[in-house]
């Protein structure tokens, strides 16, 4: 009797053990997979952060910029779009030789990444002639949406170019550049200043009224240059262009507008 007793206890002690085990296993099989998901959701979440971090900042860079630039800015990185720019002007921008532009190309697409493309658009001509010509078609076919443009002032003086023909010069492109973007924002900026002229500091200086007048941005970076005999320093000898100098000022001024820190 005793022995069928012992024999009874033992198997059902073998019984209670296998059973705790397998109760066991069931449990940990099923912390693991509720424990599962919530690792997967950590690692989604955090590049989703970043990413957004990462848009709040490129946002932050336009501060200066007109407003309607901006809200176009923001449009197309959230929708994935490069927001496109054209630099355009005179040999003043210095496009083969290290000028400004390529220097602010440059800046733009180290601070922007790839939400924007940079374009620069150099021609020694008149304003007149631009508006005229085929020149600028090769601008507004790249659809842009934000022309930052040194509308030829200089090289309107130097060629007889009147500044109402320069004022209407771009009015008529800003009119063209609307029709193929009515979101395109126009920003304009003198050449740079030269040493003894006559009369045009004066043609700047009704560029800028007109700006103002036809509420266009105006990015006056006169303000910058020296105002007595060491301008002559900044130039070329023959002031047609800034030199290394001159370009190095100018394009410092326009960084600082375009990369808010």
């Amino acid at each position: 009797m005793k022995q069928f007793l012992l024999v009874v206890l033992a198997i059902a002690c073998g019984a209670v053990l296998i059973m705790g085990n397998l109760y066991w296993q069931e449990r940990t099989a099923i912390t693991k997979t509720e424990s599962k998901p919530d690792t997967q959701a950590s690692s989604k979440e955090k590049p989703a952060k970043e990413k957004g971090k990462k848009k709040a900042e490129e946002t932050e860079l336009t501060a200066n910029w007109p407003k309607t630039a901006k809200a176009v800015y923001k449009k197309k990185v959230k929708n994935g779009d490069p927001f496109n720019i054209v630099i355009l002007g005179s040999p003043a921008l210095g496009a083969s030789e290290g000028g400004w532009a390529p220097q602010l190309k440059e800046s733009l697409l180290s601070a922007y990444d790839d939400t924007i493309e940079v374009t620069i658009h150099e021609w020694d001509t008149t304003s007149v002639e631009f508006v005229n010509g085929t020149n600028v078609d090769t601008v507004l076919e790249e659809t842009p949406d934000l022309v930052l443009w040194e509308p030829f002032t200089l090289v309107d003086n130097s060629n007889g170019v009147g500044p109402l023909q320069n004022h209407d010069s771009i009015l008529i492109f800003n009119r063209e550049l609307y029709e193929v973007n009515d979101k395109a924002t126009l920003i304009l900026q003198p050449p740079h200043p030269i040493e003894d002229a006559t009369y045009y500091p004066a043609n700047v200086d009704e560029l800028k009224t007109f700006a103002k007048e036809e509420d266009i941005p105006y990015l006056d970076h006169w303000s910058e240059w020296p105002e007595d005999d060491t301008l002559s320093e900044y130039l070329i000898e023959d002031q047609d262009t800034p030199n290394a100098k001159g370009y190095t000022l100018w394009n410092d001024y326009l960084v600082d507008y375009f990369i808010a820190d």
